[in-house]
């Protein structure tokens, strides 16, 4: 302890081990960040790598859509079922990075693909995989919290991955996954994205509680 008289308690958590079941369905939007900061091996490249590895653990009826931003959004992928693996694992290697940042943007046609192949009864998940703070568009963090909070009330929940340092905004990232209804994760080597993406991947796309 930092001080003679204080004493430091260490509590631990877990939920009960989930109940296997059978859901109905899988409809993953992985949204990419794209921007120029994005391009070093640790980063993209990694990303790259962990994801089409995670398109291996995925079912042949699940659905898998690819958005990207920049300085402005795309869909590099429409909602696509896994059984067309080597067109979804095509669409992953042409990822590249160049521009600047409107995450808020990406976010909105994200949600808006996730909706459209929305799985009632299955998981649908956005999967946000970024270097940074949002830069173009909605910046505030009041402002994308707002936005997150009136989308998942649809049913489509948002995970979200860091990668790299320096612009990296840890508050702002933790802080959009919880409203998300997901959670949040540092991805600071290809073995841990293998760990969040592969390894734990159930957990990555099912939460057993909300706003604990």
């Amino acid at each position: 302890p930092w001080a003679p008289a204080h004493k430091l308690v260490l509590i631990g958590a877990r939920a009960a081990a989930a109940v296997p079941r059978e859901t109905g369905g899988r409809n993953i939007v992985l949204l990419i960040d794209v921007s120029g900061s994005m391009a070093p091996p640790e980063r993209l490249p990694m990303i790259k790598s962990a994801l089409a590895m995670f398109v291996d653990t995925l079912r042949p009826d699940d659905t898998i859509s690819i958005v990207t931003y920049a300085g402005t959004s795309g869909v590099a992928l429409e909602p696509t079922p896994i059984r067309e693996r080597d067109r979804v694992q095509r669409a992953i290697s042409y990822l590249n990075a160049n521009g600047s940042t409107n995450g808020a943007q990406g976010l909105i046609t994200a949600y808006r693909i996730a909706r459209q192949a929305y799985v009632p009864g299955g998981v649908n998940r956005v999967i946000l995989a970024t270097d940074g703070d949002f830069n173009v568009g909605i910046t505030s963090q009041g402002d994308l919290l707002r936005l997150i909070e009136r989308e998942r009330e649809s049913g489509v929940f948002l995970s979200v991955f860091g990668v790299g340092s320096g612009n990296l905004k840890d508050s702002t990232m933790e802080m959009l996954a919880d409203k998300g209804n997901g959670h949040y994760s540092y991805l600071d080597s290809i073995q841990e994205a293998r760990r969040m993406l592969v390894r734990e991947a159930d957990a990555t796309l099912e939460a057993v509680a909300k706003d604990v």
